[in-house]
């Protein structure tokens, strides 16, 4: 534990948090890939080398994914080869209840995809809490993602205003 009380794996969450938002927001890598995520072609045809836009994306995956593996391994005290294979229903709905939009590509924020993933694992936490079995966990986190992905389409037909396409 750090002296004022917050642990390790938090204060890494906040800095890859800044950085990765800094580098969306501010980098001309980060705008290639909201522009790859809106249209690929289209990135294409504006000169954006996307072979490399996507290779350089998974290397950045990569160095988030060894970061929480070695947290994951730490908490636990060792590591298995199945730690995270069920969390997939969790990380789309974290994306989603984040601000991510299916209907518009290029939507969505880092900061947002983050409070998703707090929102996700407090609903997840307080519903082993209260007793309730995996089955019916899963069940409720396939509800709220239904609604987001339902809110998500009815704000997309009515053309909302307030998705941005450009991080400012």
């Amino acid at each position: 534990f750090i002296p004022i009380g917050f642990g390790w794996p938090v204060l890494l969450l906040i800095v890859v948090t800044l950085a990765m938002t800094f580098m969306a927001t501010r980098l001309r890598f980060g705008r290639y890939i909201y522009s790859y995520g809106g249209n690929p072609e289209a990135a294409k045809l504006a000169g954006i080398n996307t072979r490399w836009v996507v290779m350089l994306s998974f290397i950045v995956i990569g160095v988030l994914c060894s970061f929480s593996g070695a947290i994951a391994a730490a908490r636990l005290g060792g590591s298995t080869l199945d730690i995270g294979t069920t969390e997939e229903l969790d990380v789309i709905a974290a994306a989603v209840v984040g601000g991510a939009s299916f209907t518009q590509p290029g939507v969505g924020t880092i900061p947002g995809a983050v409070l998703g993933a707090l929102f996700m694992t407090s609903l997840r936490y307080g519903l082993q809490y209260n007793g309730v079995n995996a089955a019916n966990q899963n069940i409720v986190i396939a509800g709220v993602l239904i609604v987001a992905v339902g809110l998500d389409q009815w704000s997309g037909r009515r053309g909302s205003a307030g998705a941005r396409r450009w991080p400012t």
